[in-house]
């Protein structure tokens, strides 16, 4: 289970571009979060704070609002075009004991045989969707690769999956993949055309050799002809 960042933040009292300003202008990044069915509540929070909780990777945070507690989803950050700093971000309230759907990172475990033999793991698919409740969110989900031999497939359906949590992410899609090396490949498909291209040349060979002969047949015999017929 996730170790939620703590985000503490303040109910903003301005709205509007100016005052989101004036709040990034105090290391502050305004803030709104969401709640069904309600206003939504304008907020900001310490600027290092926020990065430290996005770093993480979490979509989950444990905001604290007037010294009261709740769970919140990250739903949008909005970077700025040129800096890339964060301009503004949009969060959703979500209840403790109510199922929530979201995205998590799948990461694989293990060595696999066919990469001990030389081959390349792919991972095909970063992230699927999951439905739990908050407090049951994984940080991310493993897949174990150790039995995957050259050119095999994992799929979502072989991702080891924590108790009450709910893949939702169709289950044939493919997650990694061992292949061979496309130098290797790459290497085969020159020799074959190499030999091809010989093989080729000696049929070319034997047939201009044929010809030639051929040639030296037919005038053989228009010597003989004229001979004849003087």
């Amino acid at each position: 289970m996730s170790k939620f960042e703590k985000l503490e933040v303040d109910i903003r009292k301005e709205q509007g571009t100016s005052a989101a300003r004036r709040t990034r202008l105090r290391d502050r990044i305004p803030a709104v979060l969401y709640h069904s069915g309600l206003e939504a509540t304008p907020l900001s929070m310490d600027k290092k704070s926020l990065y430290k909780a996005l770093r993480t990777g979490q979509m989950i945070f444990e905001v604290i609002v007037d010294k009261k507690s709740q769970f919140v989803l990250l739903k949008e950050v909005q970077y700025h075009p040129v800096t890339d700093e964060v301009m503004h971000v949009d969060f959703q309230k979500v209840r403790e004991d109510e199922k929530i759907t979201l995205e998590v990172a799948v990461r694989s475990t293990g060595e696999s045989q066919g990469v001990k033999l030389g081959g390349i793991l792919v991972q095909l698919l970063n992230s699927v969707t999951i439905k739990c409740k908050p407090s049951e969110i994984p940080e991310f989900l493993e897949i174990d690769v150790t039995a995957m031999e050259m050119n095999t497939n994992l799929f979502v359906k072989d991702i080891s999956l924590p108790d009450d949590v709910e893949m939702m992410t169709a289950e044939d899609i493919a997650v990694m993949s061992v292949q061979e090396p496309k130098e290797e490949k790459e290497e085969e498909v020159s020799d074959e055309l190499g030999e091809e291209d010989g093989l080729e040349d000696a049929e070319s060979g034997e047939s201009e050799e044929s010809s030639d002969k051929a040639e030296d047949n037919a005038s053989e015999s228009q010597d003989k002809s004229d001979g004849e017929d003087k």
